[in-house]
């Protein structure tokens, strides 16, 4: 199988190796922890390793996707949720069939209704009707797991209106909901006969794509969830390893707090992928939610935190690649590359155009993207702004889950350093709070 490639060296990562043998023997408490908790279930905040392994969890998920596609000859698939119960299933869906998927496909299409925007959401709603007008078949799939959160409840009831002007006695089989056993969405759905699925206990959002909230909608459109699995599954035990050069996430890990340490408090995330964006977005979540904490493990009042940026190549490098490197030192990058892919896409031989672009004509699309990747760095290296590199050596199902549950496990690593919990949010919950009495006072 092929398996993505982290790619650090002192010179362009200025770090030198014995900073990052010392910052990683700080990690072995924590990577004795984590090894600890892989194959022990569910029972505390390190649960999400064992997801990809969980075969009944992944069969169960299987069958639904089958029985959903044989029932009701869907063709246009809502996922309802915000956050990561939606990210990560963007994040994998469009890496590997495309951000114009909906554009191409002529079977299913899927529309991510993850925010409470007007325009946003009576544009999808008017696509819904279309399809149920054209007699094709939709399926709503609500995730979240408190089952309370606000945006995702408003969009439910918004779309189940539409729903059951359709199908108003068989609304409940256009329906699926992934929760929290026992909360009140979950209970809502027992009553109302409508299939659930279960987000494992103690599985957090932004740790929840190998779950049933990324498992089901990627299942329907065709991304191989085994494959996605047993590619998550392949680091886990190499990211929990000793030997520094096996293990991705904790020299990963190490990079970024060595430089946080000396002031680079911003982390790019720059991916050479148009269809990978998403990726980046999944991951600004992930590490604004675990790092950026008000307090440490002891209560003590420490306002950390690690600003997650995304950058796209090659069209950032006409917005934001001044500002990185002309501006202040206080960011480090991250690029996520392709290795040369076989596709044959080519510039025509022109030659009255090379006056214009000299030593284009004839090649191919992927060769060129690979020399601005090489140039890019090589301006980076020369300007000593330090960045590490992350090949992937294709945008399959495999590669994803590899690349995802490396990232999950290095948030992990970072959040031990500083002395974080990655696993909790307080602060997301006082706008929650202060919105909950707006809405009661009006």
């Amino acid at each position: 199988m092929k398996s993505i490639f982290f790619d650090y060296t002192p010179e362009s990562s200025r770090v030198t190796v014995s900073d990052i043998e010392k910052i990683t023997t700080k990690l072995l408490p924590e990577l004795h922890q984590i090894k600890n908790a892989v194959g022990s279930g569910y029972k505390n905040e390190y649960a999400s390793l064992n997801l990809s392994s969980n075969s009944q969890m992944i069969d169960h998920v299987k069958n639904l996707v089958a029985k959903k596609k044989k029932d009701l000859n869907i063709c246009v698939l809502v996922v309802i949720g915000i956050g990561g119960s939606s990210l990560g299933a963007v994040a994998v869906h469009e890496s590997i069939n495309g951000v114009l998927y909906n554009e191409l496909s002529s079977e299913m299409k899927i529309y991510f209704v993850d925010t409470i925007d007007t325009d946003y959401v009576r544009t999808v709603l008017l696509l819904v009707e279309r399809e149920f007008k054209n007699g094709g078949g939709v399926l709503l799939n609500v995730v979240t797991k408190s089952g309370t959160t606000t945006e995702t409840i408003v969009n439910f009831e918004i779309f189940l209106e539409l729903l059951k002007k359709y199908k108003q006695k068989s609304y409940a089989d256009h329906i699926v909901i992934t929760s929290d056993r026992d909360s009140k969405l979950w209970n809502y759905a027992q009553n109302e006969k409508i299939e659930t699925l279960e987000i494992p206990k103690n599985v957090g959002g932004r740790f929840s794509v190998f779950s049933p909230v990324g498992l089901f909608p990627l299942g329907l459109v065709g991304v191989d969830i085994d494959q996605l699995c047993s590619g998550a599954l392949s680091v886990v035990d190499s990211c929990t390893e000793k030997d520094l050069k096996k293990n991705y996430a904790a020299e990963s890990a190490a990079f970024v707090y060595a430089q946080y340490k000396k002031g680079f408090s911003i982390h790019d995330t720059f991916i050479f992928s148009r269809d990978m964006r998403a990726v980046g977005d999944w991951y600004r979540q992930l590490v604004g939610e675990s790092l950026g904490k008000k307090v440490d493990r002891s209560g003590n009042v420490v306002n950390v935190g690690i600003t997650p940026t995304v950058s796209v190549g090659t069209n950032d490098l006409h917005s934001v690649v001044q500002l990185y490197l002309g501006g202040p030192r206080d960011k480090l990058t991250t690029f996520i590359t392709l290795k040369d892919d076989q596709d044959e896409l080519r510039v025509p031989q022109f030659d009255e155009f090379d006056s214009l672009v000299a030593n284009i004509q004839g090649k191919t699309v992927a060769s060129i993207r690979a020399a601005v990747v090489r140039g890019v760095q090589r301006a980076y290296h020369a300007d000593e702004r330090p960045f590490v590199t992350i090949e992937i050596p294709e945008k399959s199902a495999f590669c994803l889950g590899q690349l995802l549950q490396m990232k999950m496990i290095e948030v992990m690593y970072l959040g031990y350093l500083l002395g974080v919990n990655p696993f909790d949010q307080p602060q997301v919950e006082l706008y929650k709070k202060e919105t909950r009495e707006i809405l009661a006072a009006q």
